[in-house]
């Protein structure tokens, strides 16, 4: 009828379909969590860290990658801070979790109790040579917190695109460019083997900083929106 549609579908892995016209945005999770976190005050968390267990791990719904990456990490989930909601084991003092929003829940004590967290991400391999990041591997940035993560190749080199630092003063950060989603979780599972815990080092602390101040950046975040949001949304808007 000549009218124009603007479906928002953000929150979604991003996807092709020649058929449509679409102006999608792989960075959403990032800029949205970013506003959402400073409405919530989770901004001004400071942490006040005992590094008291190992990781932290938030599963939820079942996946035959993390179901591997369960059984591999056998030896070390006695000190690790994790769920699965799907098999009925949840965080610490979480919320109710028939609710879908509980996946943004923020607890400090799950940053204050651990190391780093083992990031299991939504996508582990790439869709339309996409990367998509969740708030999966978003949270340890906001939250000052280091981190390993099961996704697609490329997806530490895309977080240092962002202007976000990776942790391969710590880790061995290898893995990100396997093609082999198994062999890269072989690789995560070293890493939690040879890590000792410890207070961070000065390289650590400068990196989790950054990360938390350039997340939080309000002025780039506004500016993200309007360039890759709004201003595509009003030329489709104005355009025939």
């Amino acid at each position: 009828m000549g009218y124009k549609i603007a479906y928002d579908n953000l929150l979604e892995i991003v996807t092709t379909d020649q058929t449509k016209y679409l102006i999608q945005n792989p960075n959403w999770y990032r800029l949205n969590d970013s506003l959402k976190y400073i409405y919530h005050k989770f901004n001004t968390y400071q942490p006040n860290k005992n590094y008291k267990h190992l990781a932290l791990m938030p599963l939820r719904l079942q996946r035959a990658e993390r179901d591997r990456a369960v059984q591999k990490l056998q030896p070390w989930l006695g000190d690790f801070v994790w769920s699965y909601v799907a098999n009925g084991r949840q965080l610490p003092n979480d919320g109710d979790m028939s609710d879908w929003s509980t996946q943004q829940n923020f607890t400090p004590e799950w940053y204050d109790d651990t190391c780093f967290s083992f990031v299991c991400e939504s996508m582990i391999s790439l869709k339309d040579n996409i990367i998509f990041i969740t708030e999966k591997t978003y949270k340890p940035i906001a939250f000052y917190q280091p981190f390993l993560t099961l996704g697609p190749p490329g997806i530490l080199k895309s977080l240092r695109n962002q202007g976000f630092e990776t942790f391969e003063n710590i880790f061995n950060e290898d893995y990100d460019s396997d093609p082999v989603w198994v062999r890269r979780l072989d690789s995560l599972v070293d890493n939690v083997k040879q890590f000792s815990k410890q207070p961070y080092d000065a390289v650590t602390q400068q990196k989790i900083n950054h990360n938390h101040a350039r997340f939080f950046d309000t002025q780039l975040v506004s500016k993200q929106i309007v360039d890759e949001i709004i201003y595509p949304l009003l030329n489709y808007a104005e355009t025939r």
